[in-house]
């Protein structure tokens, strides 16, 4: 048993480290991001142009809430922000923040009473448990149920950005996005770190 918290506190260790050290983290530090997701966005804007004429957004998983301070420092046509997440998220000037789960009947409500976006963003990932094929599973599930809440909220020439991992195939998910977006692409940013399997999908103008 001991051998095993020293191997957890060894392991423990390690991961801080390349933390404390990883250049993206740092750099959030100095940006003032709340986390070094925001590169991740900033790389899919300047590679994709999702920005360009979009006057609503939504996120989905914002917390803590990086992809939402990228969106308020490089769009400059938004008219509206609104933010989604089961967890907590400190506010931010100019975004609209629902503690709620984008599925439930009491988010369908709220949805409602908004217009249709330009651009949904999904960040979400799963509580990993390590096994490759569950974590899989979990993943797509999101980026289906994601792209689902998109197809039925997005405008004409609106664009939908999803996190999955690569550890299975999601072939169906994309012939979806292919019938409905003129533009299907997968994309890993140079910020997304490199023993990850995640990337994002981007689709580009719907139909």
């Amino acid at each position: 048993m001991k051998i095993k918290n020293k191997s957890f506190k060894d392991k423990s260790k390690k991961w801080l480290k390349r933390h404390v050290d990883d250049e993206f983290v740092q750099k959030s530090i100095s940006d003032n991001y709340r986390s070094r997701a925001a590169y991740k966005l900033i790389e899919i804007i300047e590679k994709y142009k999702i920005l360009d004429g979009v006057k609503s957004i939504i996120d989905l998983g914002s917390a803590p809430g990086s992809w939402c301070q990228v969106l308020k420092n490089h769009g400059k046509s938004l008219n509206s922000i609104i933010a989604v997440d089961l967890l907590e998220m400190a506010e931010i000037k100019g975004v609209t923040f629902y503690q709620s789960d984008f599925l439930s009947s009491e988010f369908e409500i709220i949805s409602k009473t908004v217009d249709a976006f330009d651009l949904v963003l999904s960040d979400i990932s799963p509580n990993l448990s390590g096994n490759k094929v569950s974590d899989f599973l979990l993943s797509k599930d999101l980026v289906e149920n994601a792209l689902s809440f998109s197809l039925q909220n997005l405008n004409t020439n609106g664009h939908f950005v999803a996190k999955y991992f690569r550890t299975g195939d999601i072939s169906d998910v994309l012939t979806i996005c292919k019938r409905n977006f003129y533009k299907v692409s997968s994309f890993k940013p140079k910020s997304s770190r490199k023993n990850s399997s995640e990337i994002y999908l981007v689709c580009l103008r719907k139909k």
